[in-house]
């Protein structure tokens, strides 16, 4: 996964030309479906992105949230949508995991790739308050109780099921895996103590300041965000997905037209300073690759993930 990072953060952002309306000539709204619940680490980011691009479109941006199936059902209404432009997905990391474990009507490659916008570390944390200051803590928790301590994550098939997989057998399988749909419902389970832990976005510790207790983070170096909190490299776990992709994809057969002014709108809104800002404050490592450059990262990524997902048994 380092790999795969390395290779699109070292690309700049170059904007193309502005988009016209001429792209859309039937006027109606671009409607971007968000396949998570409304609230979580996904769903921030594109409400987000649709105030940045709405500036630069002459036609209503929506957002659409479609959860469900590890972001598996709002990516197959993309799917058999008409390929007019007018249907985009939020896709990522999230859609290429989903789609290698049969979750969704087809693969990442039945998706015109259109631009691509960060990567987002992953933190686990608790509920403050609880007696979990450290990892160590949770880990040894786990084993002194068998199934009794858990660790959700944002759905089957999301990256965040891969990183509760990956840690929760690298530590020795201490805890128990509890799926939610989406993250807004994770958190809502660890501060409800339905569950023990989560594997959250930055964005939603972020937004629960003195709620959750980040214990770990998954990035190489530790986040800005959370200076005093460790990596997991540092507490010895490798080889655990360092966060998630996001990225703008719709139905195959956009006109290249259109893909290029959708692509024009997402560049142009990442050099908004609020984007800016609010990417600075969320722990967002930004990224812009477009239309056959994300076409081709996609299938890097598709290789990497295909890897890590049969390491922790989730596909054969």
């Amino acid at each position: 996964m380092r790999s795969v990072l390395a290779i699109v953060v070292l690309v700049s952002l170059v904007v193309p030309a502005a988009a016209g309306a001429a792209a859309w000539p039937e006027g109606r709204p671009v409607t971007i479906v968000v396949p998570f619940a409304a609230g979580g680490g996904t769903d921030i980011i594109a409400r987000q992105l649709q105030r940045a691009m709405q500036r630069f479109l002459e036609v209503p941006v929506v957002i659409r949230n479609i959860p469900g199936a590890g972001s598996g059902i709002g990516t197959n209404e993309v799917l058999r949508a008409r390929p007019d432009g007018h249907t985009l997905l939020l896709s990522g990391t999230h859609t290429v995991t989903a789609s290698l474990q049969g979750l969704t009507a087809g693969s990442v490659a039945q998706l015109d790739h259109i631009a691509s916008l960060n990567w987002d570390a992953f933190v686990i944390g608790v509920l403050d308050g609880t007696p979990y200051t450290t990892l160590k803590d949770l880990v040894e928790a786990g084993k002194q109780s068998p199934g009794k301590v858990t660790i959700g994550h944002a759905g089957v098939g999301a990256l965040t099921h891969l990183t509760a997989e990956a840690l929760n057998r690298a530590a020795g399988t201490p805890w128990t895996v509890v799926p939610f749909e989406g993250g807004a419902r994770l958190i809502a389970g660890v501060l409800g103590n339905v569950v023990t832990a989560g594997v959250f976005s930055q964005s939603e510790v972020v937004g629960q300041a003195g709620r959750l207790r980040p214990l770990a983070v998954t990035s190489q170096r530790r986040s800005p965000l959370f200076p005093q909190t460790p990596t997991l490299e540092e507490l010895g776990f490798k080889g655990i997905p360092q966060g998630s992709f996001r990225a703008i994809s719709g139905p195959k057969g956009i006109p290249i037209e259109t893909r290029r002014a959708i692509a024009a709108a997402v560049a142009r809104a990442m050099n908004d300073p609020e984007w800016i800002a609010f990417s600075r404050q969320n722990g967002l490592v930004k990224t812009y690759l477009a239309n056959e450059d994300l076409e081709r990262y996609f299938g890097v990524l598709t290789i990497e993930l295909s890897r890590l997902l049969r390491q922790v048994g989730l596909i054969r």
